[in-house]
């Protein structure tokens, strides 16, 4: 389909391009574009605003806990507090994308399409960044029986400051303007290859944990706390690893079946792909907070207006 200056797009081909916008404004997405609002465009638009209000503030709860808890002022918490605003950043890329979908693909210029992508590039290259970094952080903690890694603040800046630069580099090769094949294949097998290395850090925790556990209570050498604690610690591992598979691996088989299959009519799901994907960014916030009794605590004061000895004596009230 060829785009006009505008940002209309009629029904010519045009073969010189690779996969989506280009250099000489074409796109070849094999995309249908609607007229009008069709019952599976406002489910998502339905399902995916709901979404979007609940992810920015629960994310923003969890930055505003790590802001005033001296106790959470430790690196891990640093991290979670950035993935946090990754996520919340994606809410607000994704509630971009929800109403510039549809029929209202048609009258976005190429421009308008290019940032609309790139938003939700970054925003969910820099979630995924920050998973890979909070998975590191567990991993040395774990295996050195270390409650807080001994990172300094200056490193945490940094290592933030590197997840964002990843992201946004990312975003902006969208941008370029240059959106193909290659690069989607580029983003996919990324985000595949940091899946992996999530997985392995995560199992190698599984094992160890497990393996620890059943040693002491062989030996009689654990109490009842210590048991719990690393039992704790297993099922908060299993249900990281396993919102990030449900939530990521099938939009990501979409986008290599898409590239690799073009016969396969699989388009049609993608927006619904898309929402699962982003669920993610609604499940951190539970899953990173939600399991600790103390950020749990200070949600609870946040919310009701209180402030306590543990608070940094700024009061916040959601």
């Amino acid at each position: 389909r060829t785009v006009q200056p505008g940002g209309g797009m009629h029904t010519t081909e045009c073969r010189s391009c690779n996969y989506c916008y280009c250099q000489n404004g074409c796109v070849m997405s094999g995309k249908p574009l609607h007229d009008g609002w069709t019952i599976g465009h406002r489910i998502v638009v339905v399902l995916g605003f709901a979404l979007c209000v609940f992810i920015m503030l629960a994310n923003l709860l969890v930055m505003a806990a790590v802001v005033i808890n001296r106790r959470f002022h430790f690196p891990i918490y640093y991290l979670m507090a950035n993935l946090a605003a990754a996520d919340f950043f994606a809410g607000l890329a994704y509630c971009y994308l929800i109403f510039n979908t549809g029929p209202n693909t048609r009258h976005l210029t190429i421009n308008t399409w290019m940032l609309r992508q790139g938003l939700m590039d970054t925003s969910l290259t820099a979630s995924v960044a920050n998973l890979l970094a909070i998975a590191i952080e567990r991993h040395i903690t774990v295996f050195h029986m270390q409650l807080h890694t001994r990172m300094s603040v200056r490193r945490v800046v940094v290592v933030i400051g590197v997840i964002w630069l990843l992201a946004i580099l990312v975003g902006c090769s969208t941008m370029a303007p240059l959106y193909s094949e290659s690069f989607l294949i580029f983003w996919t097998v990324s985000n595949l290859s940091t899946f992996l290395v999530m997985v392995g850090l995560y199992g190698h925790i599984f094992v160890y944990v497990r393996s620890r556990a059943m040693r002491m209570a062989r030996t009689g050498s654990a109490t009842r706390r210590n048991r719990e604690t690393i039992m704790g610690l297993l099922k908060t591992v299993t249900i990281v690893l396993g919102a990030f598979i449900v939530c990521w691996t099938p939009g990501l088989v979409i986008l290599l079946l898409d590239v690799f299959c073009p016969s396969c009519d699989i388009l049609a799901f993608e927006k619904f792909f898309l929402l699962l994907a982003e669920v993610n960014s609604a499940m951190n916030p539970i899953i990173y907070s939600f399991r600790d009794k103390e950020m749990l605590s200070t949600f609870k004061r946040i919310l009701r207006c209180r402030q306590t000895g543990s608070l940094s004596g700024n009061q916040i009230c959601f």
